[in-house]
């Protein structure tokens, strides 16, 4: 299974490369993709490019308000894409962190802040991407209790 960190950086990626898609950076940012995923062999680099020139497509034939709301349906399957690239690559992460860096750092001020993607886990943490940006914030709850004890019995006394 995939760490939530990594899940988080996922999103980032399906974010940032879907609010790339209709914009001036596209080529730059196609490319920086396609590259990565080139690192899992030929035939997965030419299935993504094909797959990003298709729904960068879709962006750029939707009206300007309905591009938002493509880009919206896009990103979760990017984000599914992302993690099965890092689930077989671990080792890029540190790449894809850059990449969304860059990316997000090439777009217009409108698409870097469009949508916000939060992954929330059971042990008090949630992982939210917004414009490229990890945050992860821990509510300060301890891990889950231990077996054999209630939920109420394992909270702290106020």
């Amino acid at each position: 299974m995939l760490a939530e960190s990594l899940v988080a950086l996922a999103g980032a990626g399906g974010t940032a490369l879907v609010g790339a898609m209709a914009t001036d950076a596209w080529q730059t940012v196609r490319a920086g993709a396609a590259g990565l995923f080139g690192r899992d062999g030929e035939s997965r680099q030419s299935a993504v490019a094909t797959r990003l020139d298709h729904d960068a497509e879709l962006v750029f034939r939707a009206q300007d308000q309905d591009q938002d709301r493509v880009r919206g349906a896009l990103a979760p399957a990017w984000q599914v894409e992302w993690e099965s690239l890092l689930t077989e690559r671990p080792e890029l992460a540190q790449e894809i962190r850059a990449f969304v860096d860059r990316t997000v750092a090439s777009l217009p001020r409108a698409e870097q802040n469009w949508t916000m993607n939060v992954t929330a886990r059971d042990h008090g943490r949630a992982y939210g991407a917004l414009g490229g940006n990890v945050v992860v914030y821990e509510s300060g709850r301890a891990d889950p209790p231990a077996a054999g004890r209630s939920e109420e019995a394992a909270e702290e006394p106020s």
